[in-house]
């Protein structure tokens, strides 16, 4: 199989990988929206066999067996090169995929999953999604860096749109480096670059956390910072990871006096 030989369903896997670096086979079919996942397999085999994508899976004595996770190799670098809007420091790190660790991802994965939701959820409300990886975001220099996990715009039926970037808190997070990311966003938004860029305002900011523990601590320390920092002039919003499909979004205010 050489690249003229891939289908256009089988590139459509590869971009995809190359966006969001790990998926499930089920999150593929999702994705390519086959109604059946035999055929979303079908395609997965091939690639596999051809070295394109390798995988991990997992299976564990009484637990029912968990969906293959599959990751671009190195045969995909040819066939992705040439392709529109692929970043080539993005390729690079192909040679890596095979030994990230499970909270990479997880974490990658998990971000798949959101944007499923939210892809589902502008469908059924008729909004437009424009939603970018931290992949894409490479093609833009004026987004912070760090990159955020994602950033995503939605446009309403009367042409509003909403924009937005996402931060996606880990368990093993400490602190200081919550503190830290909180400060970067500030600094960001102090030398106005979005806005200068794309002639946009500034995104709210979506931190979605992993549970109830590190919500509380990054709510506190945004309200005691509020009315001191940048951060007064957006919309700040918090969820664990629950919550971020639920709707249960908490908007962060000044600290009460």
């Amino acid at each position: 199989m050489d690249n003229q030989k891939l289908t256009a369903t089988q590139l459509t896997i590869l971009h995809y990988l190359y966006r969001f670096r790990f998926l499930t086979s089920l999150q593929l079919q999702k994705l390519l929206s086959h109604k059946n996942i035999r055929l979303t397999n079908y395609h997965l085999q091939l690639l596999t066999s051809k070295n394109y994508l390798g995988k991990h899976y997992t299976r564990s004595l009484g637990l029912a067996n968990l969906p293959a996770v599959y990751f671009l190799t190195s045969a995909s670098i040819q066939a992705l090169e040439d392709q529109d809007g692929i970043d080539k420091r993005a390729l690079k790190r192909i040679y890596r995929e095979k030994i990230r660790s499970q909270q990479f991802i997880s974490h990658t994965s998990f971000l798949a999953e959101y944007y499923l939701f939210l892809r589902n959820e502008s469908e059924k409300s008729k909004h437009n999604l424009h939603f970018f990886t931290k992949t894409d975001l490479l093609a833009h220099p004026y987004i912070l860096h760090p990159l955020p996990d994602a950033y995503f715009a939605r446009v309403d039926l009367a042409g509003i749109t909403k924009r937005y970037f996402v931060e996606i808190v880990e368990d093993s997070s400490p602190r200081f480096a919550l503190r830290k990311r909180v400060q970067e966003y500030c600094d960001y938004i102090d030398d106005g670059k979005f806005e200068e860029a794309t002639s946009h305002p500034f995104p709210a900011i979506l931190f979605i956390c992993p549970g109830i523990g590190s919500l509380i601590y990054l709510k506190k320390h945004l309200a005691r910072i509020y009315e001191e920092t940048s951060i007064d002039q957006i919309d700040i919003y918090l969820a664990t990871r629950e919550g971020a499909f639920s709707g249960s979004w908490e908007k962060v205010e000044a600290e009460d006096e």
